[in-house]
């Protein structure tokens, strides 16, 4: 145990500017990205669902922005399943 802390403790002891920041945050965002798209793709029954609800407000872009929800908020849908069924 003490190797995990003293390993976390060096690795968060270091120095980053902005950019290292940003480059850190786009890096752990291609997975989150890939993970949600193909979460959305094998889940159609929930986009239509939400689709279906955004057609009114939305009739133009309801679609695309019900897929774009399901892609992005997968890991409540993961985490909750009982909330996020209709």
């Amino acid at each position: 145990m003490p190797g995990i802390r003293t390993a976390t403790r060096g690795l968060l002891s270091r120095r980053m500017s902005v950019a290292d920041v940003v480059e850190l945050g786009l890096w752990l965002a291609i997975p989150y990205v890939t993970i949600g798209l193909a979460w959305a793709f094998f889940h159609v029954e929930e986009v239509r669902h939400l689709e279906d609800l955004l057609q009114t407000r939305l009739p133009a872009g309801g679609g695309m922005l019900a897929y774009l929800l399901v892609a992005a908020l997968w890991p409540v849908h993961v985490l909750l399943p009982a909330v996020c069924v209709a």
